[in-house]
């Protein structure tokens, strides 16, 4: 994949989040279908904190070679870029590392926050060209992957909580 489709699926992905935000009011981005289950503006916060805090930062380590490795990923990591998707089940992630994302202020922080995604993974993009693609970093269920491959996983992040927008719609009575 070429950098600039790389931008193009990542700009796509990002953008079909801002869009849908145009259908929920600031009332309906807050509302949670259950106590244990994450309304639809802690879905945007979350999309933006992986972003940020997991795929990104682990570019940045690359492009600083901090805790690389030249390992390669395993079987379920070559099963999720093969078809380009997560398989289409919850996943609960473990307690050490899950976050709970709090709800967002506003929607213009949401579109903010959004968009830093998108000028994130354009910087991170332009520089692919000068990173030895070798050098990667540890994905805990997915195994070792290059720069390219975390900015990839946002995207395909990104698309996978799709099935999640559609289960809080459905909770919550808002079959779109």
């Amino acid at each position: 994949m070429t950098s600039s489709q790389l931008q193009d699926r990542i700009n796509s992905s990002v953008d079909f989040w801002l869009n849908s935000l145009d259908n929920y009011s600031m009332e309906e981005l807050l509302a949670k279908p259950a106590d244990d289950v994450w309304s639809v503006g802690q879905v945007y916060i979350h999309l933006w904190m992986s972003a940020k805090g997991f795929f990104f930062k682990n570019v940045v380590r690359i492009t600083t070679n901090e805790r690389t490795t030249t390992g390669s990923k395993n079987l379920p990591g070559w099963i999720v870029f093969t078809f380009g998707k997560f398989p289409a089940v919850k996943v609960k992630m473990p307690d050490s590392v899950a976050v709970q994302p709090n709800q967002p202020e506003s929607k213009e922080q949401i579109v903010r926050k959004m968009n830093e995604v998108k000028t994130l993974a354009a910087q991170y993009i332009a520089q692919l060209p000068s990173l030895d693609p070798k050098l990667r970093t540890k994905h805990p269920f997915l195994g070792h992957l290059s720069a390219a491959e975390w900015i990839r996983l946002c995207e395909l992040h990104c698309n996978h909580h799709r099935a999640q927008l559609k289960r809080i719609d459905k909770a919550l009575g808002r079959n779109k």
